[in-house]
């Protein structure tokens, strides 16, 4: 092909996805070329099986008045307060949990400033002791999995409800027809990470996948219409925003959430390194202005993450664990390595992600405008895959009045029914959880 005459009006191609301020070192700074992590560890297990987390150190460490060269080139850190409540969520909502650089009990916190950077790469997560706790040095318990995780009701963390981060009212002109889909659209109008009108999908903070978990925890609540919740569940406009195509297939791995830093709403990248795109473009960046939304619903959308990141059950040791028992409370309880892999560890089909799929993704925004029916709504945020590629329908929670704690028993009792279920040995026992 002959290349294109002088003043044709072609233009020249794109260069690379680029944040203005040339990512998340300043132009000309010499920055340390590695990818640096940080370990968050429970302090009552041996160093060779107590991580809870793996965080990517995507942070600049801020030192004022020094100039960064080759010898002392910019580091990277975590930010404090969403390394602690990231840990404190796996350990049940212990907000009073604090970091420390010592596994010893009684050890010193690293830092009260929770827009502190982290520099180091190895912290515990400790949490104080109770008074009935029972025998001394017992390990505290940690929720296994999100659908066994208990909404934290009135009780958030204190960085999640400062006044400044509330989300105002949407007041958009009513859309012609009153529908979910319509009213997020006229709502946002275009991506609220890039701006963009290209492409966008309805991103749900807590998935369609979770509408049992939704129900489970009364989550309809914070609705601006818990009445048509109840029904609809997690279509709900508060529970939405718009979101580009392909930042919504990264969102839906998992790869970032939306977090208070510094008293703003920022998007935190959990994959990768500072020198790559999703980091460099993304990283610490407020999204564009949001309103209409419940902290609620972004809170959960984090949790839901971190659940998923955690690899504590895989160890192959004993763990105590959170269960909810027959009278709705939470209960601490002792189960074995294998049991917690076989109960708790995500099957290789759910790993996958909706990109690996060999079918089409059926996208939020196909559904023709003015339909009113949610149930043609579809969302893959998090589908299950069954071990033949095919997104299929989740069970693991049944009845939302059926307790886990008896779920527990009918994991022991039922396994072999399950699996004969399943079609193949090893797959995930679906009534377990």
């Amino acid at each position: 092909m002959e290349p294109c005459k002088p003043y044709s009006g072609a233009r020249t191609c794109l260069p690379p996805p680029e944040h203005p301020d040339q990512g998340l070192a300043r132009s000309g700074t010499a920055t340390r070329e590695e990818e640096r992590a940080v370990t968050l560890r429970h302090p009552r297990y041996p160093d060779d099986s107590n991580i809870l987390l793996v965080l990517p150190a995507l942070d600049p460490i801020p030192r004022p008045g020094r100039v960064f060269t080759e010898d002392d080139p910019l580091s990277f850190g975590l930010h404090h307060d969403t390394a602690r409540v990231a840990c404190a969520i796996i350990a049940n909502c212990r907000w009073d949990g604090y970091l420390s650089e010592s596994k010893e009990d009684g050890a010193p916190l690293v830092t009260t400033d929770p827009d502190h950077i982290l520099p180091g790469s190895t912290y515990y997560f400790h949490v104080p002791s109770d008074t009935d706790d029972g025998e001394q040095g017992t390990p505290y318990p940690i929720v296994p999995s999100f659908s066994h995780f208990r909404f934290p009701h009135n009780n958030l963390p204190p960085t999640w409800t400062a006044s400044r981060l509330s989300f105002p009212a949407s007041h958009p002109k009513p859309p012609r027809k009153f529908s979910f889909e319509n009213t997020v659209l006229t709502r946002d109008g275009s991506c609220r990470l890039t701006a963009s009108t290209i492409g966008t999908e309805i991103a749900h903070f807590i998935p369609r996948t979770e509408d049992p978990w939704f129900a489970a925890n009364q989550m309809f609540q914070y609705s601006s219409r818990p009445e048509a919740v109840i029904t609809n569940k997690t279509n709900n406009p508060r529970n939405a925003m718009l979101m580009g195509a392909q930042l919504h297939s990264v969102y839906d791995q998992r790869q970032f959430v939306m977090v208070p830093k510094w008293g703003a709403w920022l998007i935190h990248v959990l994959s990768g390194w500072h020198g790559e795109e999703l980091a460099a473009v993304y990283h610490n960046v407020p999204p564009q202005p949001l309103s209409g939304l419940a902290v609620e619903y972004v809170f959960t959308r984090f949790a839901w993450t971190v659940l998923a990141q955690t690899s504590f059950l895989e160890a192959g040791v004993s763990r105590r664990i959170v269960v909810r028992g027959n009278d709705g409370l939470p209960t601490a309880r002792e189960v074995s390595g294998p049991d917690c892999r076989t109960m708790f560890t995500p099957s290789s089909a759910r790993s996958k992600s909706r990109s690996q799929s060999p079918k089409k993704r059926v996208r939020d925004d196909t559904v023709e405008d003015g339909e009113d029916n949610y149930d043609d709504l579809r969302d893959f945020d998090d589908p299950v895959w069954d071990t033949r590629g095919r997104p299929s329908k989740r069970t693991a929670y049944g009845s939302a009045t059926t307790s886990v704690a008896s779920s527990f028993e009918c994991w022991r009792d039922e396994s072999t029914d399950c699996e004969a279920e399943n079609g193949t040995r090893g797959a995930e026992i679906r009534c377990s959880l």
